[in-house]
């Protein structure tokens, strides 16, 4: 009719749609607020284009993504595009959201700084280069005057102090000059400069022998200032020295 506007008839929207709109919604079939949505999309369908793809879901639901949405609201392929396009990072989850592993491809290459570190860290290995007089029958701190490596700076002046809690693998080795027959050599960490763990048995030498004390641990260090020194023992009848050198008395660790 003449000056009459004919409205064209709404857009079909098939099932595929609506459990599409269902799930951004994040309702039921059955939840009256979705069924209310569904009767007033059906008088307007042309509304639903918006939603009418898995590709304008993936945009509509990674807008939402970026601003902090709940994880269990994102659907399995939105995370799979988003994870296509550059990844997920921590600003882009809320801090109570947890993502399945389930959902994160690993098809992909992920940045090495992401993983895990696969090697020890905390780690170093120092030696002495000149003799030391050891004190008989007294414990001795035993000194390390060449560092062969400390990428995370944790030995200075003689201790290995890693600023960190954790487990780690301690050892050292000590070899003393032309021990007596009969007398011993052993060695021993300290802990915060406190009796700790021994190292080895007391090692019996025989006249004009080398003695050598070695051994390693696995201890807890449980404050980010603890610190552990390298200890030797001898009972010679006089003060005795050590045989210097990278092969003889040398002391290392890594945190696990």
């Amino acid at each position: 009719m003449t000056g009459i506007h004919q409205r064209t008839a709404p857009t079909k929207i098939n099932r595929t749609d609506w459990n599409d709109l269902i799930t951004f919604l994040g309702g039921t079939s059955d939840d009256p607020q979705i069924d209310a949505t569904k009767i007033l999309l059906a008088q307007g369908g042309s509304l639903l284009s918006t939603w009418r793809y898995a590709s304008d879901l993936t945009k509509i639901d990674a807008a939402k993504v970026a601003g902090n949405i709940a994880a269990a609201q994102m659907q399995t392929n939105v995370l799979a595009a988003i994870i296509a396009a550059g990844g997920i990072v921590n600003a882009d989850v809320a801090a109570g959201a947890a993502i399945a592993k389930s959902k994160i491809s690993t098809s992909g290459t992920w940045p090495l700084t992401d993983l895990p570190s696969p090697h020890h860290t905390k780690l170093f290995s120092a030696y002495q280069s000149v003799a030391q007089t050891l004190t008989k029958n007294t414990w001795n701190q035993l000194t390390f005057d060449v560092e062969e490596f400390d990428p995370d700076s944790v030995f200075a002046s003689n201790r290995y102090s890693p600023g960190a809690v954790g487990y780690y693998l301690i050892g050292g080795t000590c070899y003393l000059n032309l021990a007596e027959d009969g007398k011993f050599l052993t060695l021993s960490l300290a802990k915060n400069l406190a009796a700790f763990k021994d190292l080895s048995n007391p090692t019996t030498g025989a006249a004009s022998s080398y003695p050598q004390a070695s051994g390693s641990v696995l201890i807890y260090l449980s404050n980010a200032n603890d610190y552990v020194d390298l200890w030797a023992y001898h009972n010679n009848s006089v003060d005795k020295t050590t045989v210097a050198g990278q092969r003889y008395v040398y002391f290392w660790g890594f945190k696990i």
